[in-house]
């Protein structure tokens, strides 16, 4: 019977610890968490990374020089080409506007067209290479610190 009590008084313990551990990881959530809501125009267009010239980005939440969540979008000019590259973490990109060559592995070969609206999502580590024809809009949704590391 006194065996029964000890396990009951750990299991009780440890739920507890749960329980008080995760309450304390919601409120951390819960503070950090705000209310974002851009129409087009209040999105703030900055100059893009320093490899894509002539691309411009702005950072809708987040930041990705940090650790945690961000998204971004990428504005791309026409005749923009992304060499073959990889991320540290998984990508996950939407096109917004225009329309998105992109190729799996460091050859630009057998490319998925992806008009408006199209969706891709890689693990850390895949070489990819990219590429537009006409102004193009897309959205990066992943976790910071992100890093691109070009494959020669």
């Amino acid at each position: 019977m006194e065996k029964k009590w000890v396990i009951l008084t750990v299991v009780i313990l440890v739920l507890f610890s749960v329980s008080v551990g995760s309450a304390e990881q919601t409120k951390k959530m819960m503070k950090s968490a705000k209310t974002i809501i851009l129409a087009p125009d209040d999105i703030q267009w900055k100059d893009g990374p320093q490899a894509l010239s002539g691309t411009k980005m702005a950072v809708l939440e987040g930041d990705p020089q940090k650790k945690g969540f961000f998204v971004s979008r990428l504005k791309l000019p026409a005749g923009t080409k992304i060499p073959p590259h990889i991320h540290n973490d998984k990508e996950r990109v939407t096109v917004i506007s225009g329309i998105f060559k992109l190729a799996v592995g460091d050859k630009p070969e057998n490319p998925k067209v992806l008009p408006a609206g199209g969706y891709f999502s890689f693990p850390p580590n895949t070489v990819h290479n990219a590429w537009v024809d006409e102004e193009t809009v897309v959205q990066i949704s992943t976790n910071g610190p992100w890093t691109f590391k070009a494959i020669k």
